[in-house]
């Protein structure tokens, strides 16, 4: 084992919230560091999601969730919008943490390293662990929750790839490239083997960046910057345009990693659009995933956080899988990847196991075609008597909105709550049919 040599106990309890880390932590979520040295991924992401800067305020009700202790600092970008903190405080009675705010060109200011080196039991930790946050810790004598070659290496997709191959676990048909050079005679040979399209993914990405769908035999020019952590893996594409391929599905099991243990809480199908980037979460999978499959994506994700636990990844995180289902009701079971970070599952999967143990629930990114304020999306919800409280059996929770150069809300990640899928549903229509609202899917 590359990290100590003992093995973490393993609970793996689906539907409930793992237990809160020990300590407070000052978390850093700002995305510019995301592809840790590689500017050039960043650099797409910021042009892919033009609300970025707002993507940390997903964290703020989650953060008391993750870490016991009283003195958690959240470092944003920028502001959460009115009525949030009201919101989240009085009526869902979440401990927030304290907040500081740093731009995404900022440096580090005197003020948030003060608040860092002042606050007894303090860890540092980010979207991942990186020399910038290491440095910072340095300076201020401040533990970090991980450390950075542990979240270098449990992000990385190359070393994931080969630690399945060398155990004989079910991996897609892949060919490394080591250069840009490599891609089209890597397409060539897996068309041969009778696939339309490839993938092609960077060692490190995240979001969609990093990860490119392209015919196999024609794939477009890979810039170099993909192969900034190393080789690029050139993946065989299974869809159900392949022969006695029926459907393929993407379930995704969270985790939590301490010293100690590794806890397996909560088992969720992704909602993908064409282009394979996250849109939303629904957990349990619909419809229901036959037992010896949710075995055997156990199975794999167990063998895969102590993977992580090895590489020194300490943290939440997800495995995410690929179910390709046959004519004749076999199902092919394969990793896609594992992403070492709180992910878009995280914040819904512990709001959702916080409010209820088991049950439902839907993430969903949602537009507004007319901007508002803030609190007025709050009032329309809770007016409609859709707006959760605790107590209710379902409802919808707004977890964080993207806003518009004036403030007001465009778009936003609402959590919604029930007892079973047919409530989810129910209640999502609901909310899309409200006249003063004007909600749209994204």
């Amino acid at each position: 084992m590359k990290n100590g040599s003992h093995k973490p106990a393993i609970n793996a309890h689906l539907g409930e919230l793992p237990p809160a880390r020990p300590g407070s932590v000052a978390f850093f979520a700002n995305l510019q560091y995301i592809f840790f040295d590689n500017q050039a991924l960043t650099d797409e992401l910021r042009a892919t999601v033009h609300t970025l800067d707002s993507y940390g305020g997903r964290l703020l009700p989650a953060l008391g969730l993750l870490w016991d202790g009283p003195d958690n600092i959240l470092i944003l970008e920028r502001p959460p919008l009115p009525g949030f903190h009201e919101y989240l405080t009085h009526s869902l009675g979440l401990r927030l943490p304290h907040l500081l705010f740093c731009g995404i060109d900022d440096a580090i200011t005197p003020e948030i390293e003060n608040a860092v080196r002042n606050s007894p039991g303090c860890f540092i930790d980010g979207f991942v662990t990186d020399e910038r946050l290491a440095h910072l810790a340095e300076t201020t004598d401040t533990p970090l929750a991980g450390t950075v070659d542990g979240s270098h290496r449990g992000n990385n997709k190359y070393l994931l790839h080969h630690f399945l191959e060398e155990n004989g676990e079910p991996i897609f048909d892949t060919i490394d490239a080591a250069n840009p050079d490599g891609i089209a005679p890597a397409g060539a040979a897996l068309a041969k083997q009778g696939y339309h399209h490839i993938v092609i993914k960077a060692a490190v990405g995240a979001s969609g960046i990093g990860l490119v769908r392209a015919n196999a035999n024609n794939p477009p020019p890979i810039p170099a910057h993909y192969f900034f952590d190393g080789p690029c893996l050139v993946q065989g594409w299974i869809d159900d345009t392949l022969d006695d391929i029926t459907k393929v599905t993407s379930p995704s099991v969270q985790f939590l990693i301490t010293e100690e243990s590794v806890h397996l809480y909560d088992l969720t199908d992704q909602i993908l659009s064409v282009d394979s980037v996250h849109e939303g979460n629904i957990a349990p999978p619909e419809p229901p995933l036959e037992p010896a499959v949710s075995e055997e994506l156990l199975r794999q994700a167990k063998l895969t956080a102590l993977w992580l636990h090895a590489q020194g990844y300490r943290g939440t995180g997800s495995t995410d899988f690929h179910l390709a289902f046959h004519n004749d009701g076999n199902v092919d079971i394969r990793i896609c990847e594992i992403n070492a970070r709180v992910t878009g599952a995280t914040y819904p999967s512990l709001l959702a196991r916080h409010f209820q143990k088991g049950g439902s629930w839907l993430m969903r990114n949602l537009l507004l075609s007319d901007p508002m304020e803030s609190r007025n999306v709050f009032d329309q919800l809770s007016q409609a008597d859709l707006l959760y409280t605790p107590g209710r059996k379902s409802g919808v929770l707004p977890v964080n909105f993207n806003s518009t150069p004036d403030g007001l809300v465009a778009k936003g990640q609402f959590l919604i709550l029930g007892p079973n899928h047919q409530s989810l549903h129910e209640t999502m229509s609901r909310t899309l049919h409200q006249k003063n609202l004007h909600f749209t899917r994204d």
